[in-house]
C-alpha cells in the first residue's frame, strides 16, 4: 500500500496500519485510557523509530510469535490505526538573551495593562532587527516612556490602549514615537484671546 503524502507548509504522511487480532488486543490492553488507539499506535512508532535495533528485533520476534498462534486466528478482526507523520519536533534551544534585550524585556513586562501571550524569543528577533535602526538605550528608553504612559493613564482611571506584544511593538516600530521629543502646545494668544489646544 502506498503511503498518502501531502506537501506544502503542513506536510503529512497518512499511514493506514493493519493489526491482526492478538496485536490489536494486546495494544488496548496496553493503551492509556486518555490517548485513542491511533495517538497511541504514533506514540509507539515514534520512540521505536528513535531505537531502530530495537525495531528490528521486535518484528523479528513477533514474527515468530505470530506464525504459532495464527493458525488458532479463523475470522478476520484486525483493527486499524491510522497515523498521520508529520513534521518532526525540533528541539528548542534558549536563546542566548543579551543583557540589553533583557533589560528591555523586563521593563516591558512591567506594563500593567499589555496583549497576554508574550512570546520572548520573538521579541529577540525584533529586538535584533530593531538594533539596525537603534542603540539599546534609546529602546530601553522608549519602552519605559511607553510602560510609564499606560501606568499614568491607569492611575488617573483613563482609557488606554494595552500595550501590544513586544515583538509586534518592536517589529511596527512602535518605540518611535515614545522617542520623540514632545513639548506641549500650552495656551496661545490669538486676536488678544488666549486659546487653549
Amino acid at each position: 500500500m502506498e503511503p498518502e503524502v501531502t506537501s506544502g507548509l503542513n506536510a503529512s504522511m497518512v499511514i493506514k496500519l493493519t493489526l491482526d487480532a492478538f496485536t490489536a488486543e494486546k495494544l488496548m490492553l496496553e493503551k492509556p485510557r486518555s490517548l485513542p488507539a491511533a495517538t497511541f499506535c504514533a506514540l509507539l512508532i515514534e520512540q521505536a523509530l528513535d531505537t531502530p535495533v530495537k525495531l528490528a528485533e521486535r518484528a523479528a520476534a513477533s514474527v515468530a510469535s505470530n506464525s504459532s498462534s495464527s493458525s488458532l486466528i479463523k475470522e478476520d478482526t484486525s483493527k486499524t490505526c491510522i497515523y498521520t507523520v508529520g513534521k518532526s519536533r525540533k528541539s528548542r534551544e534558549k536563546p542566548d538573551y543579551s543583557e540589553g534585550f533583557l533589560a528591555f524585556w523586563n521593563e516591558y513586562q512591567r506594563a500593567p495593562i499589555k496583549a497576554i501571550g508574550q512570546s520572548k524569543s520573538k521579541a529577540f528577533e525584533q529586538w535584533r532587527e530593531a538594533l539596525k535602526r537603534e542603540t539599546p538605550e534609546r529602546l530601553l528608553e522608549a519602552a519605559r516612556r511607553a510602560v510609564e504612559r499606560v501606568k499614568q493613564a491607569k492611575m488617573q482611571d483613563e482609557w488606554c490602549a494595552p500595550l501590544p506584544d513586544a515583538f509586534r511593538w518592536l517589529r511596527d516600530e512602535q518605540y518611535a514615537v515614545h522617542l520623540e521629543d514632545h513639548v506641549p502646545a500650552g495656551p496661545r494668544i490669538v486676536g488678544g484671546i488666549t486659546v487653549y489646544d
